[in-house]
This record gives C-alpha cells, sequence and structure tokens, in this order.
C-alpha cells in the first residue's frame, strides 16, 4: 500500500473547444444541461479514453482509476481577449454573498458589509463567473436546440425529442489538475508524462455526452508550456497570498461540496462544520473565527453512458457558496496553499470540494464589471476560426489590384453599413425631437425628395439638396426661389430656427448649417467624419464594418483607431462618403418628419393645446 503523497502542485490545462460541448447534469435523460464549466468527472474519462487507446494500463490504473496521484478539476471560462496585463483571466463562480442592487442595477453590493442591508430594494444575485479581482464577467456562449434522436431504453424505434444546451466551440476554459506525489521532481516529470498523452491523443480527445451526434471535441494542452506547474489552486491577483492576523478571508468554493451530516445524509449546510473541521486539523494552533456565511444547496447528478441511465442525485454545497473567515494569527502563503490543497467533502478525484481563499470585496459597492466571452487572444498576424484555431491571416491584395474583389469587398461593407447608419440617424431624430420646431414635416419631405430622385447618383443628389438650400438673393430680378430651384426665404428662416442636437462636444447646429454643410464631391468626406457613429457612443456601425472586413483579421473593431475600422475601411468609407451622407441624411429626414407628425397628433388630443403652441388662444 503506498504511502500518503508529501506535495502536490497543480497542472493547467488549456481547453479549446473544437465542437459544442453538451454536459449531461440533470436527472432526467431527455435533458442536457450544460453549465459555464467544464466538470472534473468529464475530464477524468476524457484523459483514461486517451490512455486506453494509446495502451497504457498501468497509467490508467495510477492516474485514473485509484486517483492518488491526480485529482482533477471543473475547468473555468478563460477570458483571455480582455484581459489586462499582470491581471487573472480565469472566471471562477460569482460569490454567493455579491448582488446587484435593484432590476437594472449597475454595481455589486457585499451583503456581509456592514450597511449592506437596504429595506425595500430587490437584490438580483450575480450569476456570471467573475474573475478574483472582479475586473471582468464571463459571457460564455450557449445554444438551444431540439431535435429527434433513437431511444436506447430498447423500446420502439421511433424518434424521442431531446433538447440540448450546449456551449459554443471556440471557447477557451483552463482546468488545474491537481499533481500529489513524494517531491517535486515526481510532480514535474508526472505533468510531462501527462501533456506527453494529450498531445498524442490531439484529435480525438472528447468531453461529455454526444452519442451519435458531434459534441465534445477539444483540444487541451498546457498553459504555458514553459511552466507547467503551478502552487496555486488559482490564478491569485496578489503576488505574496498572505493574510494578517485578523484580517477576513473568504473561502470560496469553486466545485459542488459533497458533504455528510452528523447522521449520515446529504447536507449542504455542514460547510461550516467542515471548514471548522479542516483548520483544526491542518492549523490547530491558529485560532479561526466564522464571520459569516452563506451557502447554496444544489443537486448534483450525472448520466451513466457505460449504464445507459442517470446516476444517483444528492445534495451538495453549491459552487460560489462563501465561509468569511478571520484567523488569530497570520496567514502565511505556505498555510494558504496547504488548506486549499485538500478539497472538501467526498469524491474529490472527481473534482469536488475545491476551494480558494480570497481576499473579501471592499465594504462600498464596486462597479459591475464589463461582459468577456472566453475567446481565444489573437496574436498578430493570425485569424481565430470558429473552432479556436488561429492559423496565419492571408494577405489581402492591395486596393486596386484586383476588381472583382474590390467590388465584393465595397458591397459587403456597404451592406453591413446600411442599417446602423439608418438607426444612428433615427437616434440623432429623436435626441432633437424637442428642438425641431417650426420645421414642419412637409417641408422635411420636400427635401427628401430632392435627394431621392431616382434618375440621379449619390454626388448630384448632395449637390441638388446644396443648390434648393441656397438663400434666394435679395434683389428678385423678376426670378421667384422657386423658379431656381432654392427654398423661399421663408423655409430657410425656419431651417435656421429648427436646432439639431449631436451626440458630444460639438453641441446643436442649426439644421440649415447641418445640411447645408454637405458639399458635393470634396466636401462629403470631412462632414461624414464629423457625424459618423462614433465607436464609444454608438459602436454597433464599427462592430458591423468589421464582422465583414476582409482587412480584420478577427472580425472585431480596432482599438488603436479612433474611428475603430481598419485602414482599409477607412479608405472605403472616403471612397464611399457620397453615399454615405445621402443614407445619413435622407433617414434623418424621413424620421423627423414622423417624429413631428407623432407630436402634432399628440398636440391635437389636448383641447385648446394646438392653439397655444400656435401662439393663439380664446378671442374676445
Amino acid at each position: 500500500m503506498s504511502s500518503a503523497p508529501a506535495v502536490s502542485a497543480y497542472l493547467p490545462l488549456r481547453y479549446v473547444l473544437t465542437d459544442s460541448l453538451a454536459v449531461r447534469t440533470s436527472f432526467d435523460p431527455l435533458r442536457v444541461d450544460s453549465e459555464t464549466v467544464l466538470g472534473g468527472r468529464a475530464q477524468r474519462g476524457m484523459l483514461a479514453a486517451a490512455l486506453r487507446r494509446a495502451g497504457l494500463e498501468d497509467e490508467l490504473t495510477e492516474w485514473v482509476a485509484r486517483g492518488e496521484r491526480v485529482r482533477f478539476a471543473p475547468a473555468h471560462p478563460r477570458l483571455e481577449r480582455h484581459a489586462r496585463s499582470g491581471a487573472p483571466v480565469v472566471a471562477h463562480p460569482p460569490p454567493a454573498h455579491l448582488y446587484v442592487p435593484g432590476k437594472d442595477g449597475d454595481t455589486l453590493v457585499d451583503v456581509f458589509a456592514e450597511g449592506a442591508d437596504r429595506p425595500g430594494v430587490p437584490f438580483r444575485a450575480v450569476r456570471d463567473p467573475l474573475t478574483p479581482d472582479r475586473s471582468l464577467r464571463a459571457a460564455v456562449r450557449t445554444t438551444s436546440e431540439r431535435y429527434l434522436g433513437r431511444s436506447r431504453s430498447g423500446g420502439p424505434g421511433q424518434g424521442v425529442p431531446f433538447f440540448t444546451t450546449s456551449l459554443d466551440p471556440g471557447q477557451v476554459f483552463e482546468a488545474r489538475w491537481q499533481l500529489r506525489g513524494p517531491d517535486h521532481a515526481f510532480l514535474r516529470g508526472l505533468a510531462e508524462r501527462i501533456v506527453a498523452v494529450l498531445a498524442g491523443a490531439e484529435g480525438t480527445l472528447t468531453l461529455g455526452s454526444g452519442g451519435t451526434r458531434a459534441h465534445g471535441g477539444v483540444a487541451a494542452g498546457p498553459v504555458d508550456p514553459d511552466r507547467l506547474l503551478s502552487p496555486d489552486r488559482v490564478e491569485h491577483p496578489d503576488a505574496g497570498r498572505t493574510r494578517g492576523a485578523g484580517d477576513p478571508v473568504d473561502l470560496l468554493l469553486l466545485s459542488p461540496a459533497l458533504l455528510v451530516g452528523g447522521q449520515g445524509q446529504a447536507r449542504p449546510h455542514a460547510l461550516v462544520p467542515a471548514v471548522r473541521d479542516l483548520l483544526t486539523r491542518l492549523l490547530p494552533r491558529t485560532p479561526v473565527e466564522v464571520v459569516a456565511a452563506h451557502v447554496e444547496p444544489v443537486l448534483v447528478g450525472a448520466y451513466h453512458r457505460g449504464y445507459r441511465g442517470p446516476m444517483a442525485q444528492r445534495w451538495a454545497a453549491a459552487p460560489g457558496s462563501v465561509v468569511r473567515l478571520r484567523p488569530g494569527r497570520d496567514l502565511t502563503a505556505a498555510h494558504v496553499r496547504e488548506l486549499e490543497a485538500h478539497p472538501l467533502g467526498e469524491r474529490p478525484v472527481d473534482g469536488y470540494g475545491q476551494f480558494a481563499l480570497l481576499a473579501p470585496p471592499p465594504g462600498d459597492p464596486e462597479p459591475l464589471p464589463p461582459p468577456s466571452a472566453p475567446v481565444p487572444a489573437r496574436a498578430g498576424g493570425t485569424v481565430t476560426l470558429p473552432d479556436g484555431r488561429s492559423p496565419a491571416a492571408p494577405d489581402l491584395p492591395e486596393a486596386g489590384r484586383d476588381g472583382e474583389l474590390d467590388a465584393l469587398y465595397g458591397e459587403l461593407l456597404w451592406n453591413a453599413a446600411a442599417q446602423p447608419v439608418r438607426d444612428h440617424a433615427r437616434a440623432l431624430a429623436h435626441a432633437c425631437a424637442d428642438t425641431l420646431a417650426p420645421i414642419t414635416p412637409s417641408l422635411l419631405g420636400r427635401l427628401r425628395e430632392v435627394l431621392t430622385h431616382p434618375g440621379r447618383s449619390a454626388e448630384e443628389s448632395l449637390a441638388a439638396l446644396e443648390r434648393t438650400l441656397s438663400r434666394p438673393p435679395s434683389g428678385g430680378g423678376g426670378r421667384g426661389p422657386e423658379a431656381s430651384g432654392g427654398l423661399g426665404g421663408r423655409a430657410v428662416r425656419v431651417l435656421e430656427r429648427a436646432r439639431l442636437v449631436r451626440p458630444g462636444p460639438a453641441g446643436p447646429v442649426t439644421v440649415h448649417a447641418w445640411l447645408g454643410g454637405i458639399r458635393a464631391g470634396a466636401g462629403a468626406p470631412p462632414w461624414w467624419r464629423d457625424n459618423r457613429p462614433r465607436p464609444d457612443r454608438d459602436p454597433a456601425y464599427a462592430r458591423a464594418l468589421a464582422a465583414v472586413d476582409l482587412a480584420s483579421p478577427d472580425g472585431l473593431p480596432s482599438r488603436d483607431r479612433e474611428s475603430g475600422l481598419s485602414a482599409r475601411a477607412e479608405q472605403w468609407e472616403e471612397r464611399a462618403s457620397a453615399r454615405l451622407c445621402l443614407l445619413l441624411v435622407s433617414s434623418w429626414l424621413a424620421e423627423a418628419a414622423r417624429v413631428l407628425r407623432t407630436e402634432g397628433d399628440r398636440t391635437e388630443q389636448v383641447p385648446g393645446r394646438a392653439d397655444r403652441d400656435r401662439g393663439g388662444g380664446a378671442r374676445r
């Protein structure tokens, strides 16, 4: 019989989903629910299948069956794209004591803090995984589908309805397997052998259940090939991980804890006694006070593919349950790592009962962290495919060298830009609804007719609008404004009185000056640059163009340019500025006329208000 392992360390593994992933967690075999983590039991089966295919029966017994050397762990979302340098990138279950006040709140509140109780204010629990420093929250992408499948119960050969919720391919997760052995040299050798087995099984690794459907493909490898082992259970923002005497520390469950009560029954709320037991056993000379606890129960179950039936479910302490502690003596990094190396409850080999000791959040509310999808970070000169692979980016020919490609490129960008430009125009019209008086819908309709003439190009329409907006000469000369195609003096004065509210520092401008600022030819590009949707206030335009931009490898807006577009897309904007100006102005004229008609209808419904708005009233 082997002796108890003397030391332990963690092997951080990086998973990239190459197929959708459905993990059975519910009792009903007809319903497949996927959580936002990859369970340790599924990873145990993945390694067992890889070892059996490689003919490594001894390793299969030692690593998987006995569970003495390797303890598997749940894989959590890895937020590589938006993480700051030096900050943690792995999102763990949200602490159960963090809430968002109100239905549409934008702050995090620690209910353990003094004064956090606010009667009459509803609190909403945080459901998205959070990084330890609460700088990002994971937005894991899932897809739900229904299909007919063949029953495995031996019934009649007819379709049975199945409903699946699966994780989308191309997402990145990280698991930290706990390796145990007599010394660190043994652990390094064990980590190298495990990584070699996973590398040899590339293209055949699967996670979870799939049956006859294409689920569960995954690419696995070390997070840092040059440094296979880590001493910490989680990536921590603080280097030392020490806690002073009297400083609170939160014990956060990273996976369900299968705990047993005093009478042998499953009891999730036995978490606090289990924590006290662990502290007494490992730190007998350090008095630790339990300040507060928030434990939530969860049902844990699985579906056994070998027996073709569900496994027994039992209650467990849910991931995210928190026990706040206050040690009476200093906790060193060695103490913290020693505690984290001993999971709570039963079945630690499958990854149950794992926890981390983290610093509690500040007492004051914090901003709700922005969401981030767990997708791979793109290296320069590469392109990210839907399955997570990152091949070299193809070379795009220079503009003008391939006429057909230039035409396709321009058509893709125009089709993507049309709807965001219309939406931007509608937003401008609604923002200035109170400042359009005394413009009438008929005047706006006349201007729109000038722009939408079917026999004119974009440049010709803008030139016609410029002639229409020109002020009539002071000397009549026998010719009225209508004879020269321009507006009358009264219409021009109306346009000069109405104001358009623009977002940002530009401020309001008269409608006449805004429309008259467009000049056909060379005047369209600068006008469009001043009035285009800004990425910081209206990012839909930049996102839509980046999604189809052949010069944008990752399909996301550029962070290095103020416009959010690539240099190639900005060149297209320059060439298509007349069309973009025409689309923006014509959409604004149509929406502004509709807004004015709606306001007019509301005014007429109020007795006497229409006369007051026109400066009239009851006459004697």
